[in-house]
């Protein structure tokens, strides 16, 4: 009887966690595209006095009204005055000390992390595995460009492995969270390359690895991506 009970009370656990991880991310979404469609129609709330009457009546147009102002927005910006406005922005931007500090940073972030079909170059959102937090332990990271010009003439000769060992920079995100994270100058010889895309690095590191890149599942056994390039 004691054992019975005991699983039903381990079914009822597992499912109650299957539901909540369930309404996690669903709850989170909406949470995300409410606050955001309130934000916008307390913006563009001048313009309901502008509505017709007819529209009022019509359940849904004050979201519909949103959705046109949106896409008008980014049109505007993106044809006639996105380039200049945000020049202009930037250029005020960077006359205040520590503000300007903080949206450079922020800038560059937001722009690595931002999706683009281009191709990616040799240094350039590379996804690869770097020895973390020992060896013989990997992490998920992205290879930025060479050292050897920069920071790389930081490092003693004494200490690098062998005369002329190449340097790379190297940023490693953190799990659920992967706009934070570590900067590091390492050998380029402890860098395992990979064919992760950068989307699939992301989802990756965003699901604390319970999602498997597609193109990691499709490679082959004997893939030489542990040989040396």
């Amino acid at each position: 009887m004691l054992e019975r009970l005991k699983r039903v009370l381990i079914f009822i656990r597992s499912a109650f966690l299957s539901g909540l991880f369930t309404i996690i991310p669903i709850a989170a979404t909406i949470f995300f595209i409410n606050f955001m469609y309130n934000l916008v129609v307390k913006v563009i709330r001048p313009v309901y006095a502008f509505e017709p009457e007819f529209l009022r009546a019509i359940p849904g147009a004050d979201f519909v009204i949103v959705m046109l102002f949106i896409l008008a927005l980014g049109f505007v910006l993106k044809v006639f005055i996105a380039h200049q406005v945000m020049h202009f922005f930037e250029g005020l931007i960077a006359r205040i000390p520590l503000v300007r500090i903080v949206y450079s940073s922020a800038k560059i972030l937001v722009d690595f992390f931002k999706m683009s079909d281009k191709p990616t170059t040799n240094f350039s959102k590379k996804v690869v595995l770097i020895p973390y937090p020992k060896k013989g332990q990997y992490h998920i990271a992205f290879l930025l460009e060479s050292a050897q010009d920069t920071y790389e003439r930081l490092i003693p000769e004494n200490i690098k492995q062998y005369s002329g060992e190449e340097y790379v920079k190297v940023f490693m995100p953190n799990s659920p969270n992967p706009t934070s994270g570590y900067f590091f100058i390492m050998p380029k010889d402890e860098i395992v390359p990979t064919n992760i895309t950068f989307e699939e690095a992301l989802k990756t590191l965003v699901s604390c690895g319970l999602i498997t890149p597609e193109s990691v599942k499709n490679l082959p056994i004997d893939a030489p991506y542990n040989k040396p390039q």
